[in-house]
């Protein structure tokens, strides 16, 4: 289907912050980079920003260094009979038909991608945590109820799995459980489905995913933490999961640590370089995980398990089996009551509207 594509352009001199800004916005998730002169330049999808993103481009460096120069296009004058089913084929968002120029003449894309699938992989959401670092919030109300907004943390999770087509949900949960099964049921107000793992005792990070019923193994679960708000793309996650064909992606985002003082490099007693207060940047865990049904099955049942140790379990295995998925989206943990103070203002812009 020819699409109206005015609204997925963007110059070349944009930044990938900017980029980022102008995709959130947009039903079709790509955009057209354009130079000076009108000409199409490169392409750019969520992809391309995350693969960017693990080179270690910043948010803030030119879009030229993250988009796709290679992409596929049709010229002007070329049987375009067969131009969506290229689109499917190669599960593409769209292809430009471009004028001799270099200039866009139409834009193609296959009608499926406009519409969001239901998507049946279960949600296994974390909620048997005791929130002492949220006291006295905590003492008679568990995290994962605690309102930001108008609504409990838990609630616009679920949700915001919904809004991707997402609706088989399991909740983990031991401190306070009968709240949060009184609060949510079993999903009908939300229209969804919801079931419950109980923990008589903590079973760690990753315990929980051994007391799964066979029903929800038949497919890759996603596995969350129930006190993070965050906007991930989690259609895109799940693919690029597919794609990448490890036992678990971890969702990672960049931590940014000046360090206050000088630091000295050298070489026995001599000294090669000094750095003033560098600002370092790592990878961190973010607390979502795309898990296969393999790795689940081979956790002992009711055994104690955190996360990290099941990750270099599987590491141990097969060096290869295990992919990260950078997060460039809107990401909070609220572990402390000045995150939760944070979520409560950074809610209106991210959430309010939904």
């Amino acid at each position: 289907m020819l699409i109206e594509y005015s609204e997925n352009q963007a110059q070349s001199t944009s930044s990938i912050k900017d980029c980022i800004k102008l995709l959130n916005k947009l039903e079709l998730k790509i955009l057209f980079i354009m130079d000076e002169n009108n000409k199409l330049v490169g392409t750019l999808t969520d992809g391309d920003i995350r693969r960017a993103i693990l080179n270690g481009n910043e948010l803030s460096d030119s879009i030229l260094k993250a988009m796709n120069k290679n992409f596929i296009k049709y010229t002007q004058g070329s049987d375009l009979s067969n131009i969506e089913n290229k689109v499917l084929k190669d599960d593409l968002q769209a292809i430009p038909v471009l004028a001799s120029n270099g200039t866009i003449l139409e834009v193609h894309a296959a009608g499926a991608h406009l519409k969001q699938a239901k998507n049946d992989n279960t949600v296994l959401l974390m909620a048997g945590g005791f929130g002492t670092r949220l006291t006295p919030l905590t003492d008679d109300c568990p995290k994962p109820l605690l309102k930001v907004g108008e609504k409990p943390i838990i609630q616009t999770i679920i949700e915001n799995f919904i809004e991707y087509g997402f609706h088989n949900f399991v909740i983990s949960t031991h401190y306070k459980s009968e709240m949060i099964k009184d609060y949510l049921g079993d999903g009908n107000n939300l229209n969804c489905s919801i079931e419950y793992l109980q923990e008589e005792s903590p079973l760690g990070t990753a315990g929980c995913l051994s007391l799964l019923s066979e029903k929800h193994l038949n497919k890759p679960l996603f596995m969350m933490n129930a006190d993070i708000l965050t906007k991930v793309n989690f259609t895109q996650l799940l693919d690029f999961h597919l794609k990448a064909k490890t036992s678990i992606t971890i969702c990672v985002r960049n931590y940014t640590h000046q360090i206050p003082y000088g630091v000295i490099r050298t070489n026995d007693h001599l000294i090669e370089s000094i750095d003033e207060k560098p600002t370092k940047v790592s990878k961190v865990n973010a607390g979502i995980y795309v898990v296969n049904t393999d790795t689940i099955k081979n956790l002992t049942k009711g055994k104690n398990i955190d996360m990290p140790s099941l990750i270099n379990n599987e590491l141990e295995k097969n060096s290869s089996s295990v992919s990260v998925f950078p997060i460039h989206e809107y990401w909070l943990d609220i572990g402390q009551i000045e995150d939760y103070q944070k979520a409560q203002v950074d809610f209106i812009s991210n959430f309010s509207n939904e």
